[in-house]
């Protein structure tokens, strides 16, 4: 398997003088508490203490349409995805779905979703080997295996990211129930 090691300054201007200033600016805020006013996060993660991001395709494809759809044109069907046409029943293999995913992820090459997926692959989740068919189940297993964690729950993380505000992005329809459930818990999350 091949490993790799993404460079501290994957972000930053090639240029030298630049770099420099990028290094200054980052290294003032990096400790700073995130907030995010546009985290397409489902609130339920938050409201239930017991919830869990599941296994890495409810974790990273199903949610994300940027990847749904770079598989989609690139001619794999939704139902190979785990993604069932409207009204339909579908019962999928979600390893089986992240092989497929790893066997065609050199599509994402150069692309801001590739970037974001080997970051948090390797930042988050200590994944070090470049994703395809051949590391398919030696990353499904690991992914599994933390995300069976409670240290990878997603109250957990949260609080790890030093998040201080998550607005999701809820339907305008949307009861916020979830929302509502987070207020009234003791958690100190700031989930709006």
């Amino acid at each position: 398997m091949s490993h790799f090691e993404l460079h501290p300054d994957r972000f930053f201007d090639s240029d030298p003088v630049i770099r420099g200033y990028a290094r200054e600016i980052f290294s003032s805020i990096k400790s700073l508490p995130i907030i995010s006013p546009h985290g397409h996060v489902d609130p339920s993660l938050f409201s239930n203490t017991e919830a869990s991001f599941g296994n890495p395709v409810e974790l990273f494809i199903k949610p994300d349409h940027y990847i749904i759809r770079m598989l989609y044109t690139n001619g794999i069907p939704l139902q190979q995805l785990g993604i069932a046409a409207k009204g339909e029943l579908l019962d999928y293999d979600p390893r089986r779905v992240w092989k497929l995913f790893c066997t065609n992820f050199y599509l994402f090459r150069a692309t801001p979703s590739g970037v974001w997926l080997t970051s948090s692959l390797s930042d988050v989740f200590g994944i070090e080997h470049k994703l395809s068919k051949e590391t398919a189940d030696f990353t499904y297993d690991i992914l599994m295996e933390k995300l069976s964690s409670t240290e990878f729950s997603p109250r957990t993380l949260f609080e790890r990211f030093n998040i201080e505000l998550l607005a999701t992005t809820d339907s305008a329809a949307d009861s916020l129930t979830h929302h509502q459930s987070i207020q009234n818990s003791n958690w100190k999350g700031n989930i709006v």
